[in-house]
Formats: C-alpha cells, sequence, structure tokens
C-alpha cells in the first residue's frame, strides 16, 4: 500500500501509480459527473485513453447512488475510471479495480466510503495531501495530473483543468486559481501557448460572447454593489470615454451590429482602452453615490484560450464551463435515448478548439431559459434554528418545480441574491437549502427521490459548520446518502422524509457550532 504523504511529491506520486493501474488495464471505462467539472475531467480521461490505444467507453451519471453502483458492478471493462463524483455505497464493486480523481470531502461512510472501493491508494484527492478539494483543484485537476503521468503529450489538456475549476468557482473567493497544484497546471497550459492568463481584471461573464456595454450594464457582481445603470446608459460612459464600442463586420462568432458593424466585446478592447473604462467605472459608481472602491472587489484573474475560435465561449473559462454546464445538465433522459450522442457531442466540443457545436450553444440558451423560469419558483425562505430552506408559491410543497440538475445553480443564485427583482429575506449567517424531485424517481408506486442542495457563505466555515458532513449526516438518517464540499453539497432522500431529514440537518449544524465552540452549547 502506497503510504498517504501530505505533500506535493506524495500527490504526484498517487498520479503516477494510478497512470500504471490505467496503462496495465485491458479496457477502461470512465465513470463521471455531467457538470462542467465533470464533462472536462471525462474529456481528459477520453483523450488520455485514445493515446493509449485503450478500449474505453465514457458512461455520464448525476451522482454515485445505489443506482449507479449497480451499474458499475456489471460493467465488464478492467478498470472503473470514476471522476468528480466522490464514492458511493460501493460494498458490492470492492471487488473491481477502480481509479478515483476526485475533490470532494471524504467520509467513514456515505458518498466517500473509499475503504469500500479497496483502499486510499485507489484514489487521487488534494484532501489527501494536506490541500483544499474546494479550492485548490477541481475534478478535472485531478484527472489531468494522471493523464500527465500517462503521456507527455496530454500536457496539451490542461486547459480543460483550468475549465473544470472555473466551473467549480474555485477562484471565485480570492478571485484567482491558488495553491501548488493549480500553479502547475497554469504552467503547463501556458507553457504550450493554450493559455493566457490576464490579471487585475473585471471577471464578470460575457468577456467574449456579450458586447463590452452588456457585459457590464448586465453583470451581477455590479449589481450586488448598487449599480444598475441601463445598457444604453453604459454606452454612453464607452463614448463619453472615447472607447468605441464597435468595429468592422469580419468573424462568425461575433455580436450583430448593425450596417457591416459588430459590437466589441470585452476581451477585443485593448488593454488600455480596458484600464481607461475601469477608472470611468469607478468615478461612475461615486458619481451615482456608491463606494467607487467597491470595483477592486470585483478585479481578479481570467483565463482565455487564445487557440479557441475568435469569438466563441469556449476562448474563455467561465463561458466555456457556462457552455458545458448547460449541454451536461440534459445529456441524460428518463429513458436513456439519446444519452451516447449528447454525451459525445460535448466531448468533442472540449476537445476541439477548431469545430465548434452550434447544438451546444443552443444548450446555452434553453439553460438560461430553464434557470429564469426556476428562480421565478422561488417564493420565499423558511427559516428553522440553524439552517433556512426555500418554498415554491404551491402550499403544501418542499420542492421546487425545477429540473433537479440546475437546483444547485439556483441555491447559489438565491444565496448571491441574483433573482431579479424585490430581494428575498434571508438569514446569511445560515447555509440555504433547496428541494426538488428527481425527475426520473418514483416509478411504479416507489416514494420519489428528492434531490437536495446546499450553499453557504465561506464565513461560516469559522463557525465550524461543515455543510458535506452535515448534509452526509442527515441523509444517512432518513436512508438516503449525501456529502459534497464544506460550502456546497448535496443529497438523495425519499421524499417521505424530507421534514425529518430538514430537523436532522438543523440539528447537526447546531451540534457542528457547539462541538466547534464548547462556550455555545445550551
Amino acid at each position: 500500500m502506497l503510504a498517504v504523504t501530505e505533500d506535493l511529491k506524495g500527490f504526484l506520486r498517487r498520479a503516477k501509480h494510478l497512470s500504471e493501474v490505467i496503462s496495465s488495464a485491458g479496457s477502461v471505462v470512465v465513470v463521471s459527473h455531467i457538470d462542467a467539472d465533470g464533462i472536462s475531467s471525462a474529456a481528459i480521461a477520453k483523450r488520455a485513453l485514445e493515446r493509449l490505444d485503450l478500449p474505453h467507453r465514457v458512461q455520464f451519471v448525476r451522482s454515485l447512488g445505489e443506482e449507479e453502483i449497480e451499474a458499475i458492478s456489471k460493467m465488464h471493462e478492467d478498470v472503473v475510471w470514476i471522476c468528480d463524483l466522490g464514492t458511493g455505497p460501493c460494498q458490492r464493486i470492492s471487488d473491481r479495480k477502480c481509479v478515483i480523481t476526485d475533490h470532494h470531502q471524504i467520509f467513514g461512510t456515505g458518498q466517500s466510503s473509499l475503504e469500500l472501493f479497496g483502499d486510499m491508494d485507489h484514489m487521487l484527492n488534494p484532501l489527501l495531501f494536506g490541500m483544499e478539494g474546494s479550492t485548490q483543484l477541481s475534478g478535472a485537476g485531478n484527472t489531468y495530473f494522471v493523464a500527465r503521468e500517462l503521456d507527455e503529450r496530454n500536457l496539451d489538456l490542461a486547459y480543460l483543468a483550468v475549465v473544470g475549476a472555473v466551473g467549480d468557482m474555485q477562484d471565485r473567493n480570492a478571485r484567482k486559481l491558488g495553491g501548488p497544484l493549480h500553479s502547475l497546471v497554469i504552467k503547463d497550459a501556458e507553457s504550450r501557448g493554450d493559455l493566457q492568463v490576464v490579471t487585475n481584471e473585471l471577471q464578470f461573464f460575457g468577456w467574449v460572447t456579450r458586447s463590452a456595454a452588456a457585459m457590464l450594464a448586465f453583470s451581477n457582481d455590479l449589481k450586488a454593489v448598487g449599480f444598475s445603470d441601463t445598457i444604453k446608459e453604459v454606452a454612453s460612459l464607452f463614448y463619453r470615454s472615447g472607447i468605441p464600442l464597435k468595429r468592422s463586420s469580419s468573424q462568425s462568432f461575433g455580436r450583430p451590429g448593425d450596417r457591416g458593424f459588430e459590437w466589441r466585446s470585452w476581451s477585443e478592447l485593448t488593454q488600455e482602452e480596458r484600464n481607461v473604462m475601469k477608472v470611468a467605472l469607478r468615478d461612475r459608481l461615486g458619481e451615482i453615490g456608491l463606494d467607487r472602491n467597491a470595483l477592486d472587489g470585483l478585479l481578479g484573474e481570467v483565463y482565455l484560450f487564445p487557440n479557441h475560435p475568435s469569438g466563441s465561449p469556449t476562448r474563455e473559462a467561465k463561458e466555456f464551463a457556462t457552455l458545458l454546464n448547460a449541454s451536461g445538465r440534459y445529456v441524460l433522459t428518463n429513458d436513456s435515448r439519446g444519452e451516447e450522442e449528447r454525451g459525445d457531442l460535448i466531448i468533442n466540443v472540449c476537445l476541439n478548439p477548431k469545430v465548434y457545436s452550434e447544438k451546444a450553444l443552443e444548450n446555452v440558451n434553453n439553460h438560461r431559459v430553464n434557470i429564469r423560469e426556476g428562480m421565478k419558483e422561488v417564493h420565499r425562505v423558511e427559516q428553522m434554528i440553524n439552517i433556512q430552506y426555500l418554498l415554491p408559491k404551491r402550499k403544501n410543497s418542499f420542492c421546487l418545480k425545477v429540473n433537479d440538475t440546475i437546483l444547485g445553480i439556483i441555491t447559489g443564485m438565491v444565496l448571491d441574491q441574483k433573482r431579479g427583482g424585490e430581494k428575498l429575506e434571508m438569514d446569511i449567517s445560515k447555509p440555504l437549502v433547496a428541494l426538488a424531485e428527481k425527475e426520473d424517481s418514483g416509478g411504479k408506486g416507489g416514494d420519489p427521490v428528492v434531490k437536495v442542495s446546499s450553499r453557504m457563505s465561506r464565513e461560516l466555515l469559522k463557525k465550524g459548520i461543515n455543510m458535506g458532513s452535515a448534509i452526509g449526516h442527515a441523509a444517512r438518517i432518513v436512508g438516503g446518502d449525501g456529502g459534497g464540499h464544506d460550502v456546497a453539497a448535496g443529497a438523495n432522500i425519499p421524499q417521505k422524509q424530507i421534514k425529518k431529514f430538514l430537523k436532522a440537518l438543523d440539528e447537526e449544524v447546531g451540534e457542528q457550532v457547539s462541538r466547534f465552540n464548547p462556550s455555545k452549547r445550551s
């Protein structure tokens, strides 16, 4: 058994060990999550296996629960490579050879019962080596380090590790991707010319695909500090600053203008022009009575992929990740028809920057509509002693009527008050929980399964709250399963056990706070 060492060298030794397990296999099945991090992971694994000329296939799943474990136990491949899923109640596949590249928390039971897969030697996870899984490396990053050991040609996949990390919002708090592992990933990508890191920049969505004026006018980050200028007012700010918003039409992915012109994106402005506009934006904040220094807290690193088509959402990490999230959430269907084709489509978008799929862009538009409609489902926030949860407009229901695959996105947006219109009454000192019935559950008269998503501010870590641990504990009490990160976690529970689950979760969060600070015990 390899020793678990809490350092970078130990992490890289584990990656080398797992690469040897994979390269010695006769066949491999990759099982991965359907979010941007999981899709990036699957794409990295697929390309690495192609280069080894190893027979393989990719299977996407929503989570690693009982049903998925049962399916894995029947797979015929020599090695099961599990990406960005943690591990589940996996007693029935303990005799299978597994490789796990993951970054979720590891518990003795529940979502990450690694000992049931054999032992910790089967997993690459920064948490095993003294590093943080929610900020210092994502699932795609872990998968990349194994691929990196398989073949030096796989250095050209480092950009996907960046996409996965940004998709998991690992750059959110520090406003950049930090830690020694991300530094290695970025160094690999930059050395090949696959990545351009733009520092001290606005990290707003729409760097490439929105006009520069639209990016500012529709920025949720700016709205959060009180900025409410319309796109016409923002455009006027550009003109007063002498920065042209249009250019001659020439590129297929541009933003249509009029009379042969297209709107310039923020990425098409020169660095000098962007600096001028940041000064103008600060002045505008002060002019309308807001804190002009608030803009400084919105600056950070932006990750561009210069080899991708100009104007394509795959050219910038945040937009790339949104594209993958939008497509991945709809890969799986109740009857499984077309899943393989949709999975291949989204992997091909990852691996071929020269060929862009218009179908994938359609998924982005559908995804935005679904999120907008999902946000309308949120009616109010119900308070408990230690947690709070979202309620829909429908009476006698705990579940939002939304696609369960976007529940985490909606929960995060509500927590950040990015819903538009009147703000909800919410207590930011408590974790926020949301529930939605899973579409493919409850058949043949069975109790439907409810998806649970939770989010909280990182400030609550200082109180001793760990949502991955708490939600897993509460889910197991009611016969479900769950886990995740310290500030973002999820679970699957029986619908009839919702009230019992919420009570158990509320009590466990309270216990965590008490254990962390015994003086607060009642």
